[in-house]
């Protein structure tokens, strides 16, 4: 968090509509322009690009050993099967999000938004095999697993918002959209994250 707030607030500048606008924009700036290395405006964006993409690729790999421990738990409570499929799908999410990291929109946009939409993809069937393993379960309560099954729904409006809803290049409205769409999926995704970890952090004790 603290490198995204490092490369939003160092940003050169720019939206896909309005190259001059200053600094970061909430609504016009996808979370991918910090990690171009050539910003909109036009100015070099080698530090916003550098913060931003260490922490996808950090993000990513902390998001790995998380399912793989993740699993490790509930294969414990006989949930093996379910478990690692979950956490297949939660290895993969990390995965692509260090992709995405690795694939600055503005050199490597095909396999940016590639990584991108399996990002979502796959943390949407992790999301879905852990709600069924968290309600079957009796070492959780059910409010963790309507959690979950409100975050795997997200996930999945999420989706079809950014797979088939208004292109953000047909306006600044359809843009706008898309923009707070993503911000919005980000937050819940970190708040879903934050609670399971205070969850198993009880089991454990």
């Amino acid at each position: 968090i603290i490198f995204q707030l490092i490369a939003m607030l160092a940003y050169s500048g720019g939206t896909l509509f309005d190259p001059y606008s200053n600094g970061y924009s909430f609504s016009r700036n996808f979370f991918s322009d910090l990690g171009r290395i050539e910003g909109f405006s036009g100015n070099i964006n080698y530090i916003p690009a550098i913060f931003f993409n260490m922490s996808l690729i950090i993000a990513g790999i902390v998001f790995v050993i998380f399912y793989i421990n993740t699993r490790n738990i509930f294969v414990e409570y006989n949930h093996m099967g379910l478990a690692m499929v979950g956490s297949l799908f939660g290895v993969l999410a990390g995965i692509s999000l260090a992709g995405v990291g690795l694939s600055p929109a503005d050199l490597f946009l095909p396999l940016h938004i590639v990584s991108a939409k399996w990002l979502f993809r796959c943390f949407f069937g992790a999301s879905i095999c852990y709600s069924i393993i968290i309600y079957r379960s009796n070492i959780f309560g059910n409010k963790y697993a309507l959690g979950y099954l409100m975050f795997a729904c997200s996930i999945l409006a999420y989706i079809f918002i950014s797979e088939f809803g208004p292109s953000p290049k047909e306006s600044e409205l359809s843009l706008t959209i898309q923009v707070i769409s993503q911000k919005i999926i980000v937050l819940i995704l970190l708040s879903a994250v934050y609670i399971q970890t205070v969850g198993l952090q009880k089991l454990r004790r």
